[in-house]
């Protein structure tokens, strides 16, 4: 009976169950990293201590929204329309696709190597860093920017392949682990993690594309007789222009803030604010394993015209979204405390109360996260932006209030107020797409 179920599992076509079998190879890789993340951040709390803590996630966050303003990210533009060009067997259009995504991706990072190298001067001076420390950031910096991982992600989506996915996600906590060890059975530093970080993401780009290169024929399913004609410049810029908005606004939403309390509270107040952040953002690394599945399954759907089961993909997936939600968060209600304690030490139990409102905040983004990826495979991705910046706005307004008066309590306050905003537009415009689902701009022909 067990292996019947098991070979209904893995041929079956219903959306849902397609959704959650990729998200299975995601959630194996994300799993590893739960766990591994829990050791490697207790390694840096203990050995950083609070402050020191503080300024080294000061110094990632700095990077990673430096990195969202200019390295643009690729993979939604390879799955948005290379899917279409994979059911239709248009393979040297698909690899045209991938190529041209590639360069956009390197010369966005070459441009923030550039931004990085002008504003580190003002960083050192503001938090009086040795010349190793300055040194460790560029080094850093220059590999997160130049390592291309955002389109092999988008190839290996496109053509459902989520267990090499899966493989080359896996390997930057296991690097970070190993390494975070390391460290603390020798000398730990700041420098010495700032190098664990940088090579554990340079080894996760490499595995990425061998990844890619290892079965570059794969389709995600069987081909179409009608063959799909390349977008138009302005559709795919367009495309491109508003899912990165987007993914810039909720990286500034989740790194920006921790720089800003680093620099306007101080460092131990950012240690505890991205404590509490990074144990919530726990439970955002599995929406991110459901949503990315859910998106590539999205756009198959709108690819083919299945409006029916668009519909019902939308509503099942959004039930079981609300349901994870509410239990994750009576797990975080009655374990947070005892989390932080085993993981951190009793110095980080102030950070409990920001625990609970930024996973809360965390928590609601989760019971709609079918709803930004249903916008971007619409043709909608500018109603998503739309909603990513109203939460932004809110986010700036408010702290400008709250941070001065409240400190790291009233920025979750914020962070809270931003994500129940974001959730209420998002859903509102979903609703409308599903009533009304705009046609994809594409037009048939007989296949070459």
């Amino acid at each position: 009976m067990s292996r019947n179920l098991l070979s209904k599992w893995s041929s079956s076509e219903d959306s849902l169950v397609r959704v959650f079998r990729n998200s299975s190879w995601l959630f194996s890789a994300k799993g590893v990293g739960a766990i591994l993340s829990i050791f490697y951040l207790a390694i840096l709390t203990r050995t950083l201590g609070v402050a020191g803590f503080g300024e080294f996630m000061v110094i990632v966050g700095a990077v990673q929204v430096l990195a969202a303003i200019l390295k643009l990210q690729t993979w939604q533009a390879v799955v948005q329309f290379g899917v279409p060009y994979l059911l239709a067997g248009q393979d040297r259009k698909f690899r045209k696709l991938s190529w041209q995504s590639f360069w956009i991706e390197l010369l966005g990072g070459i441009a923030a190597c550039v931004a990085l190298w002008l504003m580190l001067p003002f960083g050192a001076s503001q938090f009086n860093w040795s010349a190793p420390v300055v040194q460790a950031i560029m080094g850093y910096g220059l590999i997160i920017f130049l390592s291309v991982r955002s389109t092999p992600i988008g190839i290996l989506r496109a053509q459902d392949r989520y267990r090499g996915n899966a493989f080359g996600d896996a390997i930057i906590p296991i690097v970070r682990f190993v390494g975070a060890l390391i460290l603390y059975l020798t000398l730990p530093s700041m420098t010495g993690f700032l190098v664990v970080w940088g090579l554990s993401e340079f080894i996760s780009f490499v595995v990425m594309w061998v990844m890619v290169w290892r079965r570059h024929d794969m389709h995600p399913l069987q081909a179409s007789t009608v063959a799909v004609e390349a977008p138009d410049r302005k559709e795919f810029l367009a495309f491109l222009l508003f899912t990165n908005l987007a993914y810039l606004v909720n990286v500034v939403r989740e790194r920006l803030v921790v720089v800003i309390v680093g620099f306007f509270v101080g460092p131990a107040a950012a240690g505890l604010f991205r404590l509490a952040d990074q144990i919530a953002n726990s439970l955002n690394r599995l929406s991110e394993v459901f949503a990315r599945p859910l998106f590539a399954e999205l756009s198959r759907l709108f690819a083919i015209g299945q409006s029916r089961e668009l519909r019902g993909l939308f509503w099942r997936s959004l039930r079981v979204s609300a349901i994870s939600g509410a239990v994750l968060f009576l797990g975080l209600l009655l374990l947070g405390k005892y989390m932080i304690a085993l993981i951190s030490g009793p110095e980080y139990l102030a950070a409990f109360p920001i625990l609970l409102l930024l996973g809360a905040a965390t928590i609601i983004s989760l019971a709609g996260l079918g709803l930004e990826p249903m916008l971007q495979a619409a043709g909608r991705a500018r109603n998503a932006l739309f909603a990513r910046l109203a939460g932004l706005v809110a986010l700036g307004a408010l702290l400008a209030v709250f941070l001065p008066s409240f400190g790291t309590i009233g920025a979750a306050w914020v962070m809270l107020i931003s994500a129940i905003l974001t959730t209420v537009i998002l859903f509102i415009s979903s609703r409308a797409a599903i009533i009304q689902p705009r046609a994809r701009t594409q037009r048939p022909r007989p296949p070459q």
